[in-house]
């Protein structure tokens, strides 16, 4: 009998209302109409991703310690509070609460879902669809972005400020949604509960010590942070400056979405057919190549790049995050993937205002050329690290 088999579709529905995302085609320009600029949005979101990444390893080792779902239901509500919050006058207090707490809601939330579906599966005895879920996982919550993109734009334009308020109350119905979800076991079979602090210890120490789970994780970052702020911090900048306009953003957004979206729901489909060795090194030149022509080439039809920019991390996330969930404990498993995200979050701290900062001076093209630099030199020394690390624990085993 599969007891847990509720707790997949429920996760599921609970990432589409938590991902509908009307403000995704237009928080920037939302941002800008109420008299911020380009670097004060850089600086604004550095301080929100440090405060984020702050509460990252915490917030996973409250999912350990008293259950995924509880961390869940934190970061669902505060989430809800924060899209409130985000209306009130710019650079106010409330303002700047709720800006804090649109990121901060998220480190309650991620690495707590990760365990929660691989924990639930594995409890029914289906550890082995781990891929296959996760690809799901990320290509429900990348379709229902992509179709929220298309109706945000349409909906800022008879009022902006709508993007946010329904944000708000999906959050409140994905806390209630939440709140049914039935918490599998955490523990292995022999595995004694550790106390909040020792938990913490133990989890930090595995990464620090395993070359694997440590440059795994930072492999699995490296994929994900220039592209995240290409597709989806310059992405609106980039559009306008090519003289897109703001109506077509959605549908731009849609697109890139959609390439998330089928690249996620069969990235495990390359499981014994293309190796995670090659996958990662020619994701890495595909995703350079995108952003350098991104960089030369500034044109309406050169947002076709942006796709490709998606798609590459949403292929191979899927698949390192069962490789990573292979080889580490049940009880420290969202403490450790929530490092992945502190160290994700961490980078966004530091790159996205540094590239803010040159999009106001050089433009949003020229800016996204310049990023291509700054992805080999982060993600290439991780790949051959990662790569040396599991052929020395290849050839001890």
């Amino acid at each position: 009998m599969r007891a847990y088999r509720g707790n997949i579709w429920r996760f599921f529905v609970v990432q589409g209302l938590i991902h509908f995302l009307l403000w995704i085609p237009i928080w920037v320009v939302f941002l800008q109409d109420k008299g911020v600029s380009l670097t004060q949005i850089g600086v604004l979101e550095s301080v929100a991703w440090v405060l984020s990444a702050g509460l990252e390893v915490p917030s996973g080792a409250i999912a350990d310690r008293w259950g995924r779902k509880a961390s869940m239901a934190i970061g669902t509500f505060l989430y809800s509070m924060a899209m409130l919050l985000i209306l009130a006058d710019a650079l106010s207090p409330m303002f700047l609460l709720g800006y804090a707490l649109w990121n901060t809601s998220f480190a309650f939330i991620s690495g707590a879902d990760t365990a929660f579906l691989y924990d639930s599966l594995k409890a029914d005895g289906r550890a082995s669809q781990a891929a296959k879920q996760s690809g799901r996982y990320l290509a429900i919550t990348q379709a229902t972005q992509g179709i929220a993109s298309v109706l945000g734009a349409w909906v800022a334009t008879l009022d902006i400020t709508l993007c946010f308020t329904v944000g708000s109350v999906t959050g409140l119905m994905a806390t209630a949604l939440v709140l049914t979800f039935k918490e599998p076991p955490r523990l292995e079979e022999g595995e004694s509960q550790l106390s909040f602090w020792r938990n913490l210890r133990v989890a930090v120490g595995i990464a620090a010590r395993r070359p694997v789970v440590r440059w795994l994780l930072l492999l699995t970052t490296g994929f994900a942070v220039v592209p995240f702020i290409v597709y989806y911090v310059l992405l609106q900048p980039y559009a306008l400056a090519v003289a897109l306009p703001l109506a077509s953003l959605g549908v731009v957004v849609l697109g890139v979405q959609l390439a998330g979206v089928a690249a996620s729901w069969l990235a495990h489909r390359t499981q014994g057919h293309v190796g995670l060795s090659t996958l990662v090194a020619g994701g890495i030149a595909i995703t350079l190549a995108s952003t350098t022509l991104l960089g030369l080439l500034p044109s309406i039809p050169a947002l076709a790049f942006m796709l490709v920019v998606s798609l590459v991390p949403s292929v191979a996330q899927p698949l390192l995050s069962a490789r990573l969930n292979d080889i580490i404990p049940s009880a420290q498993r969202a403490t450790i993937i929530s490092l992945s995200a502190l160290i994700f979050e961490l980078g966004l701290a530091v790159v996205i205002p540094m590239l803010l900062g040159l999009a106001d001076v050089f433009g949003a093209p020229a800016t996204i050329g310049f990023s291509a630099a700054v992805y080999a030199v982060t993600i290439i020394p991780f790949a051959i690290l990662w790569r040396a690390a599991e052929r020395t624990q290849a050839a001890r085993a």
